[in-house]
């Protein structure tokens, strides 16, 4: 999924698209750089999604989230909207509603008509 997106996202003309392995990973990557927008899958090896936007908040790190999930928890969809920011869009994805999304979030038009 991580190689299918960062191709999606390049193909849609993101300029510089990272990948993290870990929820871990990704939290120290966050510390020295910065991004216009973080995708996420829910479910995190050690966390889950809303655990990840959390240690993010917390840091004053305030990142717009797209969380992805196959398998929505309404629970934690429910948490992880209460966040300013924060995203929640199901797996598989309709590319036109994912790019609506990206665009809600980031606040720039990444297509243009």
């Amino acid at each position: 999924m991580l190689e299918t997106l960062a191709s999606l996202l390049s193909l849609l003309g993101a300029k510089t698209v990272r990948q993290a392995a870990s929820a871990e990973r990704a939290l120290e990557m966050l510390e020295t750089q910065s991004f216009s927008l973080i995708i996420s899958d829910y479910r995190l090896e050690g966390m889950d999604g809303v655990e990840f936007v959390e240690g993010l908040r917390a840091k004053g790190n305030q990142t717009p989230v797209l969380l992805l999930s196959g398998a929505p928890d309404r629970a934690g969809v429910i948490r992880a909207t209460h966040y300013p920011k924060v995203d929640f869009f199901g797996k598989p994805f309709d590319v036109s509603e994912f790019v609506g999304a990206v665009e809600r979030l980031t606040g720039d038009k990444i297509i243009s008509e």
